[in-house]
């Protein structure tokens, strides 16, 4: 295969952006193939682990951002209980939390506050994008592969063809049923993937024309009443990127994903979850009646195949230039797996290679309104 041939990455996702900066900075030229998924932020401002953090960092920097210098591990996250954001009794909360939450959710949480995730994410987009390396194709379906020993080649609608050196792979798994050949190439990279783990996710994002009185810059749980025959309790998850910007995410059974009218229904309530929470003077700008009285535009996405739940990705001796990146088991694990991939270093200390002093907690001015949380779920009482 030719030396100068590009190298393909399918995807739209965080997989994809993070992937795509690391193969920039190795000088490689890029094909870069929009995906069949929504294009969703991450769905809360923490990860699960310093390897996750190390690469945040080092793209924060790339970008010009402060990369913090301390680290906070455990429970980053605060449940709304009460009329407060609280601290969470993870050992009772883990029990009953829904399982596509746990896959954002729990005890081994690690933060810098400088490092935003969706913000890192945003920049890195918008700079790939007209980045001369990368020629991004959108609108083109693929007609055909061709796998070689090394390498293979590509078909495009229209008649375009190229040859390429490697294939990265960050789309949703579903989409590879279109492309049998793909298929039974990253077959043997994935392990224990069942269908039956799938959820989807339903995600907006708000611009807020006059942003809450309270800085919150954590990751916040708000529960969701349950509808009714509902058998577990399901939370809005969510954070606010900027002062007058927030992302909530919520997510939905395979069920739940057949129907638009079941998926406005999840939306509503997400809205009503909200206004439940933020209700108040200790939140509410002056004027303003209620939560989505503050809110000046909204995008809605949503992803039918957005998580799996069981599984994992492992490496192919017999194929190693195709590779399976994903986002579909969690975006730690996604960023997780491109820093191994390409070595990068976990984020365990400071600048200075001396050791970070951990944040224990927030100080009052931050989060006026955390206490202890006594329970985790209120009681589960349908909407009126």
């Amino acid at each position: 295969m030719n030396s100068n041939a590009p190298v393909i990455v399918f995807g739209e996702g965080s997989s994809a952006i993070f992937l795509l900066s690391e193969l920039i900075e190795r000088n490689e030229n890029v094909f870069w193939v929009d995906g069949a998924g929504a294009t969703l932020l991450p769905v809360q401002p923490h990860v699960r682990s310093g390897l996750a953090l190390g690469i945040l960092a080092k793209n924060a920097q790339n970008l010009g951002f402060s990369a913090g210098t301390s680290i906070e591990n455990g429970l980053c996250h605060r449940v709304y209980r009460s009329k407060a954001f609280k601290v969470s009794n993870w050992k009772k909360m883990e029990a009953e939390t829904w399982a596509p939450e746990l896959s954002f959710l729990g005890a081994d949480e690690c933060r810098v506050e400088e490092l935003n995730p969706a913000l890192i994410q945003e920049r890195l987009r918008e700079r790939l994008l007209t980045h001369p390396l990368v020629t991004r194709i959108e609108n083109t379906p693929v007609i055909e592969f061709e796998i070689f020993p090394t390498g293979g080649k590509i078909q495009f609608a229209g008649g375009a063809m190229t040859g390429f050196r490697q294939l990265y792979f960050c789309d949703d798994f579903a989409a590879l049923k279109t492309f049998p050949k793909l298929s039974m190439i990253f077959k043997n990279q994935m392990k224990n993937i069942r269908p039956g783990s799938r959820y989807g996710a339903l995600q907006v994002v708000f611009h807020h024309s006059a942003p809450i009185r309270q800085v919150l810059n954590r990751g916040l749980v708000i529960p969701m009443n349950r509808d009714s025959g509902e058998s577990f309790d399901r939370d809005v998850l969510g954070y606010f990127v900027e002062p007058d910007r927030s992302v909530w995410t919520v997510f939905l059974e395979p069920s739940e994903c057949e129907e638009n009218h079941e998926i406005m229904k999840k939306l509503r309530k997400l809205k009503q979850s909200l206004n439940r929470a933020f209700e108040g003077p200790e939140f509410l700008p002056e004027g303003k009646k209620d939560f989505l009285s503050t809110i000046g535009k909204e995008v809605v996405r949503f992803e039918e195949s957005f998580l799996y739940t069981e599984g994992e990705l492992q490496s192919s001796a017999s194929n190693p230039d195709f590779v399976l990146f994903t986002d579909s088991l969690g975006y730690s694990k996604g960023l997780e797996r491109i820093a191994r991939h390409f070595g990068v270093q976990p984020l365990e200390f400071d600048w200075a290679d001396e050791p970070v002093a951990p944040v224990l907690d927030e100080t009052p001015e931050s989060l006026p309104n955390i206490e202890p949380a006594e329970s985790d779920h209120e009681s589960a009482t349908p909407l009126s």
